[in-house]
């Protein structure tokens, strides 16, 4: 009898205890008891996670989709550009449109087609985008996927020019007009080069990069009046000197006014100093005006090699004066100053690969 009791109690002590603990357990867990609400209102919620822009574009997004073909150009990945501005200009973003026509402008991705960029470009500018407006008015300025119509294009430029507002932009529609006026408004052979710098010099006071290089152009290749001398020499030395993206223009244009004494004294010196800062950016006129004054000894000694090789990398970055040169070069050469000419060559362009959305087609220098 004594052990059954003892064995009782034990057993009792044991019950309590279990008990005890899971009733302590319960409460902590917030079950049971009247204070459960009020335990789980204090615990911290999994915000749902934020789909990734891929995720977005997948399912459709127009803007993520835009988004991408963005970062794939960035890269230079064009095809995968082109997927993603494709679908998000199909959707009516015209933003996209505008970014798949300049792929179809420029053979990025896609084979070339001057119809399929102007269609877009005129989508996006239907919907008021002052990019698609411009490069609209650029299609008829030149003819590219529809007849040219410089008028036309003035009035798309006018459009552009009110609908502006990114700071990089601000201007490129004045710039535009001033263009359409230098080609000639009506017919080719009608050019009014007085009107041109009228509107080239308002967009250079905006700040337009390219603006500034034309009205230093004008002046360089004395399209203007003597008295706008000093104007385009201020404009070249200001973009010369800005250190932007425009800069190798002007540093061009001040080999340009040297080269020729436009309202300086003729120093072939002082412009090939400012060609070889040009050339290095890149620039393919600096380039090829930088390699005649090696080929004449000009403001330089006399060296076949580097005419050569300035004349060869002008080339490659689609000077289309370039090839005909470098002809006329390889007959005052021996095998051996070729040979040593294409290998500097190789090692520059290795060294400066090629930007494939460079365009010089608007900004290039024509002599009169």
């Amino acid at each position: 009898m004594i052990v059954r009791r003892k064995f009782s109690q034990t057993a009792l002590f044991l019950f309590v205890f279990f008990v005890f603990v899971l009733a302590s357990l319960c409460y902590a867990q917030g079950r049971g008891t009247d204070a459960d609400p009020a335990a789980r209102a204090i615990e911290p919620s999994k915000e749902p996670e934020e789909p990734s822009t891929e995720q977005k574009a997948k399912a459709g997004d127009r803007d993520a989709q835009n988004e991408l073909g963005k970062l794939a150009q960035g890269t230079q990945n064009y095809a995968e550009a082109f997927k993603w501005y494709e679908l998000a200009a199909k959707q009516g973003l015209s933003d996209a449109q505008v970014n798949l026509g300049i792929l179809y402008d420029k053979g990025l991705g896609v084979k070339k087609d001057p119809l399929q960029a102007a269609k877009w470009y005129a989508l996006a500018a239907a919907l008021g985008d002052p990019a698609g407006e411009f490069d609209i008015g650029l299609c008829y300025l030149n003819g590219d996927g529809v007849a040219k119509n410089r008028e036309l294009a003035v009035q798309w430029f006018t459009k552009s020019m009110k609908h502006e507002d990114k700071d990089d932009d601000k201007g490129e529609s004045a710039n535009g007009i001033g263009m359409a006026y230098e080609f000639g408004l009506h017919d080719d052979k009608e050019k009014n080069y007085a009107e041109a710098f009228r509107w080239y010099l308002k967009a250079a006071e905006i700040g337009f990069g390219e603006a500034q290089f034309n009205v230093c152009r004008l002046t360089a290749q004395g399209l203007v009046a003597t008295a706008a001398s000093s104007e385009g020499k201020k404009w070249c030395s200001q973009v010369a000197n800005s250190g932007g993206k425009s800069s190798d223009w002007g540093q061009y244009g001040m080999g340009q006014i040297y080269k020729d004494g436009i309202g300086v004294p003729q120093d072939y010196k002082e412009a090939a100093k400012w060609y070889q800062k040009s050339a290095e950016q890149g620039n393919p006129p600096a380039q090829l005006e930088l390699a005649q004054l090696y080929a004449d000894g000009k403001g330089v000694k006399a060296n076949l090699i580097e005419a050569y090789m300035w004349t060869a990398i002008a080339g490659s970055e689609k000077h289309t004066h370039a090839p005909d040169y470098l002809q006329q070069l390889t007959t005052r050469m021996t095998e051996h100053e070729i040979a040593e000419a294409q290998a500097r060559v190789r090692k520059w362009i290795q060294e400066h690969p090629l930007d494939p959305e460079m365009n010089i087609d608007n900004i290039f220098y024509k002599p009169q």
